[in-house]
């Protein structure tokens, strides 16, 4: 199991809210079946790691239908092989 922090910023939008564009992009996480927490500068989410690739790819997606005409995805993935990693566990919950 893994653990990843994702965030993805719409560039060149015209405006300083870019609400419109992330909206989609929380519903594919949503959808995804993958534990997550939303958090004020990205969102952090567990799964393996073919799972956690395969979300960014829809949510750079689901930006793009949203209109954007360019991302920039930031994404760090901690993934342990030696004993069980999980979200709380790295918040030390």
């Amino acid at each position: 199991m893994a653990v990843a922090e994702l965030c993805l910023f719409p560039l060149g939008t015209g405006s300083p809210s870019v609400g419109k564009y992330l909206e989609p992009v929380l519903e594919v996480i949503k959808a995804s079946g993958l534990k997550y927490y939303v958090c004020p500068m990205g969102t952090v989410v567990e799964g393996s790691v073919e799972e956690i690739l395969e979300l960014v790819k829809k949510c750079h997606e689901a930006m793009l239908k949203a209109g954007a005409k360019r991302i920039v995805i930031n994404l760090k993935i901690d993934d342990r092989v030696d004993k069980s990693l999980t979200i709380e566990g790295k918040m030390g919950v």
